[in-house]
């Protein structure tokens, strides 16, 4: 306390100066119409900028928060999007239109942000930072806004694991859009932008640039779910099946927030699926 008096006591005639002077412009300003205007105008604007400083920074620190908000709402309508049937009203385009009410939903969506991702190795994987507290489970369908990503392997309490589709040991089912011939996506260990689709045989009328989407034939993902188009077609002198190359539609080295996906009905096939009597399968 001693030293700040003596602080104080020391530039008595700067703080006597700046207080004279203070007081003079406060005079000023309040006995000129022109002063005073030209003040508040200032001043208006010095604390107007400050107050959108302050805004921008405190938007910035909550956008993780706002990004977490929209990724749930995204997943829900993504969910009701699913369930939707879509019906030819006429020549001139196709409208979504909801079957009935009562439809029970198959698909639910559980919105998760990406916390480590793999795209330079052979097998590569991912983690996401939802786990069992949140309803993930293994072997559930990872997808974001522009496709499939894969699917859950392991499965912590607050985190799980996914194996990419850029894994070389991972198989989609697959179709082609506009022939409706199955196939199967797989990665070939090379480019993460490329993938083969395989089984494809040289009947098929299939051309660069065509759509691949996800096909029934599995209980991980819905149909008709993006995957990419076809970016090559060669005949392979080896066999009757066409060698396709296809872009993948996600940008795996950009992944941010994907979805996962509870398919509700799953247990119900799976169950069908391990009572087949095996006098039945080899028939």
């Amino acid at each position: 306390m001693g030293q700040l008096f003596s602080f104080l006591y020391k530039y008595r005639a700067f703080f006597t100066f700046l207080t004279l002077e203070l007081l003079c412009i406060w005079l000023i300003v309040r006995n000129n119409n022109y002063q005073r205007a030209a003040y508040f105008s200032a001043a208006s604007g010095f604390v107007g900028n400050v107050n959108e400083r302050t805004n921008n920074i405190s938007d910035y620190f909550s956008l993780k928060r706002v990004n977490h908000e929209l990724a749930d709402e995204n997943a829900q309508l993504r969910a009701l999007l699913l369930q939707t049937n879509k019906v030819s009203l006429d020549s001139l385009g196709v409208f979504e239109i909801d079957t009935d009410t009562t439809d029970a939903i198959q698909y639910e969506l559980i919105a998760a942000e990406i916390v480590d991702n793999s795209i330079r190795q052979s097998h590569n994987f991912f983690m996401i930072n939802k786990g069992s507290n949140d309803g993930i489970k293994e072997g559930m369908g990872v997808i974001n806004q522009k496709g499939v990503v894969g699917k859950i392997r392991a499965v912590s309490k607050n985190y799980a694991s996914g194996i990419s589709l850029l894994n070389s040991k991972n198989q989609v089912s697959a179709k082609h859009k506009n022939s409706n011939r199955y196939a199967t996506v797989q990665w070939d260990g090379d480019d993460p932008r490329i993938a083969k689709l395989l089984y494809v045989t040289r009947e098929v009328d299939i051309n660069v640039g065509d759509t691949i989407l996800t096909s029934s034939f599995n209980a991980v993902y819905p149909k008709d779910i993006m995957i990419g188009t076809v970016a090559n077609v060669m005949p392979d002198q080896n066999q009757r099946d066409l060698d396709i190359d296809i872009t993948l539609s996600v940008d795996f080295g950009t992944l941010a927030y994907v979805y996962v996906i509870k398919n509700v009905l799953r247990p119900e096939e799976d169950s069908l699926l391990l009572n087949v009597p095996k006098d039945f399968n080899d028939e």
